[in-house]
């Protein structure tokens, strides 16, 4: 998430031991300030990217700047696992937050759309470890009968974020200025930063070295790199072009799944996709992230460019996703003991189906209540989904295999919400180069070009633009039927249980 789910868990490894710290709370309070700060990282740009692209140019790279953020942050998560294990978790923490936060402050001073996709590649390699290691930290230093309450105080913190990133975004739009949208963060995380350097003493016993596998890193951003960049220009490539992308994509992502096989140590548990319960689960988070990534990103741009909303209509929107999330998940969600993983995984896909095809009827003169209503069925799906997939890799798996497997499904979210930023910002870009109106966003978004419009050019504008994102809707429906596909194959309950 990324948004909107719960936090990554920390890495696997030997615990490391940490000394009782001398403000165990103030640890703690900086912990949960520095997961805000990750999870609120997606959503506090959602709403302020119209404007940026306005300022920047460079519409047709729009998607990038989620899609890389996403890509570096989730390759590096599990690394920073086994560098905690290897260096410590205070070392690795300093050095994950200070990188996230030169990539904030470079993320600010952008003067282009290509420099701010390569900072925000920096913000989310340090970005990475923000969440996996905050939880490892509170992990440590609690006392065992303290862990339960302070893991949902976390939890509850993602729930926070979602709601009040999109706000955020829009409120440091209409004052301070989109870069602050990124420089928050500096604040913040020097806050973090200093406490946990005050405070956070370790024992430079048990530690454990393993190996960093940095070849197959590499050879895993290679493939969905370019499997990303083949996405998002799809309509400008020629047939040999995009072939020949996806074949390097194939063998870079089929090498790293070979060198897995072969190490003891692997990046990924990928053994663990044998299992039919979790290879369903799996699916699910890569078409789920897929979906989140483009309402977040996309409803947005409908919002502000198609229906003339400011950033505050559009926060408004995703807070109303956000609620209904967090609404279904803390209410329906206690039905999944009583109803079991399948029932409601097709109850839950149903209702998100139902939302993204209602998003459809949405046109240029809908009114934005319309698209806030909407949001409703698709957020209270979205939700239900996660939660039940969630519950089912953790359940699904011995106890010995739960941190990997729960490790694996974030992963496999995180990487549907990269492929699917990349996705949805090329079937914009081809609807709007059918149209020949690529920079048509940055006027729109604009009050004062806006208002300044003849009010015949402005409705073929916003008909030119309203056109493409029908598209970008399109695509949801797709995900949203793969979804439910894969709720239909989820085994019978107990069927994948692991033997005692």
């Amino acid at each position: 998430m990324s948004s909107w789910s719960s936090p990554p868990p920390p890495g696997q490894g030997a615990a490391l031991a940490v000394a009782r710290p001398s403000r165990p709370r103030l640890i703690i309070a900086a912990m949960l300030i520095s997961t805000f700060m990750a999870a609120v990282e997606v959503t506090v740009i959602s709403t302020a990217m119209p404007t940026i692209v306005a300022k920047l140019g460079g519409f047709r790279l729009f998607s990038w700047t989620f899609g890389i953020y996403l890509l570096t942050q989730a390759v590096m998560t599990p690394l920073y696992g086994r560098l905690a294990d290897s260096f410590g978790r205070r070392a690795v923490y300093l050095g994950s937050t200070a990188l996230f936060l030169v990539g904030s402050l470079l993320c600010g001073c952008a003067w282009s759309m290509v420099s701010l996709i390569v900072f925000r590649a920096i913000q989310g390699i340090g970005g990475g470890g923000l969440a996996p290691l905050a939880t490892t930290i509170i992990g440590d230093v609690c006392k065992p009968a303290d862990r339960a309450r302070v893991m949902g105080y976390v939890s509850g913190i993602w729930g926070i974020a979602g709601l009040a990133g999109p706000l955020l975004g829009a409120f440091f739009v209409h004052t301070l200025g989109w870069p602050f949208v990124f420089w928050v963060n500096l604040p913040i995380g020097l806050i973090t930063m200093t406490m946990v350097a005050r405070f956070l003493h370790e024992s430079p016993h048990g530690k454990t070295h393993s190996p960093i596998d940095v070849a197959g890193c590499a050879l895993l951003i290679i493939g969905l790199g370019i499997m990303m960049a083949a996405l998002v220009d799809f309509d400008r490539l020629s047939l040999p072009h995009l072939g020949g992308l996806l074949a390097v994509a194939a063998l870079a992502l089929a090498g790293f799944g070979l060198r897995e096989r072969q190490l003891r140590h692997p990046l990924l548990p990928l053994h663990l996709m044998r299992r039919p319960l979790l290879l369903a689960a799996y699916a699910s988070a890569l078409l789920g992230g897929g979906l989140l990534i483009g309402m977040t990103a996309f409803l947005p741009t409908w919002v502000q460019g198609v229906a003339g909303g400011g950033a505050l209509d559009a926060g408004i929107n995703l807070g109303v996703m956000t609620v209904a999330w967090t609404t279904a998940s803390m209410t329906l969600g206690r039905a999944i003991g009583r109803l079991g993983n399948r029932p409601m995984a097709l109850g839950a896909a149903i209702v998100l189906l139902a939302g993204t095809v209602a998003l459809l009827l949405v046109a240029e003169g809908r009114s934005l209540l319309w698209v806030d209503l909407v949001s409703i069925p698709i957020g209270v799906g979205m939700g239900l989904t996660s939660i039940v997939f969630t519950l089912a890799v953790q359940s699904g798996v011995a106890h010995t295999d739960r941190g990997r497997a729960t490790a694996l499904f974030f992963f496999c979210r995180l990487m549907g919400q990269a492929l699917g930023a990349a996705a949805f910002g090329g079937v914009l870009n081809a609807g709007l180069n059918r149209t020949g109106a690529h920079d048509v966003l940055r006027d729109l978004v604009n009050a004062r070009l806006r208002a300044a419009m003849p009010a015949d050019e402005l409705l073929r504008l916003t008909g030119m633009l309203s056109a493409a994102l029908h598209g970008v809707f399109v695509l949801g429906v797709i995900l949203s039927a793969g979804v439910l596909i894969v709720a239909a194959l989820v085994p019978p309950d107990r069927r994948d249980a692991p033997k005692p």
